[in-house]
């Protein structure tokens, strides 16, 4: 695919490296809870312009570190969810992205503040670690439980971009660690409070809006979501790269190595059996 093309002269991907026209539709329009998946995915990437200058003002003053969200990580999460919109209608072309967008949006700005944001910079840099940790296994599940061979691709893509913006939001961390050190019992704490909230208002907000879009309902419930969620679960249970999530989770931490190997497999087969 042209996909490949791009990982090997070493730049940057594009829409444009996409085989949006070798899209196997047979393979993948008839599963209704990969469409929502994918569509609510696209709402939540392209909304990170907000998520970008939340950032931004809260860490106004360190030019590298907002120099970095406004020209790096915010740009590529919102090609994410550009690339996904496109690749949701190349498959559902019928459904009317933008009123879902427009709903989406509506529903969960106000939940995006930077007076919601950590309580210190480097908590918040632990807890960023955390969202990407997320997001990078969540497309590394997609990518391994794809039927759809571009998907797969884009899938790939976009968990590879994530894990670059772990490492960038870790390297951040780091720096504000030597600057405005937190205990490593408030680093568990704010990963903790960040991985409780992982399934939290921006999944159900998005999952709501894609329903009301498509099914033209007048209403979507937390019970409507919590059912699509057990079936989802069903995927992570075989998929989800459960082991190097805790690995990342855990880096933050920075806990003695013995330690760490230990609680590793321990807590990736806790995760397992609880999904």
């Amino acid at each position: 695919m042209a996909g490949t093309m791009a990982g090997a002269l070493g730049r940057r991907w594009s829409l444009g490296d996409i085989a949006y026209d070798q899209v196997d539709r047979a393979a993948i329009a008839d599963h209704q809870d990969w469409f929502y998946l994918l569509a609510a995915s696209s709402f939540v990437e392209i909304f990170s312009d907000l998520y970008a200058r939340n950032l931004g003002d809260y860490y106004a003053g360190d030019d590298e570190t907002c120099g970095w969200l406004a020209h790096k990580w915010g740009p590529e999460e919102v090609q994410h969810g550009e690339a996904l919109r496109r690749y949701v209608e190349t498959v559902w072309p019928a459904f009317d992205w933008q009123r879902g967008f427009d709903g989406f949006r509506a529903d969960y700005a106000p939940y995006c503040q930077a007076a919601l944001l950590g309580p210190t910079r480097t908590l918040e840099m632990a807890a960023r670690c955390v969202v990407e940790t997320g997001t990078s296994s969540f497309y590394g599940m997609i990518a391994r439980a794809s039927p759809e061979p571009v998907l797969a691709t884009l899938a790939g893509y976009i968990r590879d971009d994530e894990i670059g913006h772990y490492k960038g939001f870790y390297r951040i961390y780091r720096d504000y660690q030597q600057r405005e050190p937190q205990s490593r019992l408030a680093v568990a704490r704010e990963v903790w409070r960040r991985v409780v909230e992982v399934d939290s208002e921006d999944a159900y907000l998005a999952v709501k809006n894609v329903s009301l879009a498509w099914e033209s309902r007048t209403a979507y419930t937390r019970r409507d979501f919590r059912v699509f969620r057990n079936r989802i679960r069903v995927w992570m249970r075989r998929y989800y790269p459960f082991e190097p999530a805790v690995k990342m989770l855990l880096t933050p931490i920075d806990l003695p190595p013995p330690l760490r190997r230990v609680l590793v497999p321990l807590v990736a087969g806790s995760a397992r059996l609880i999904v």
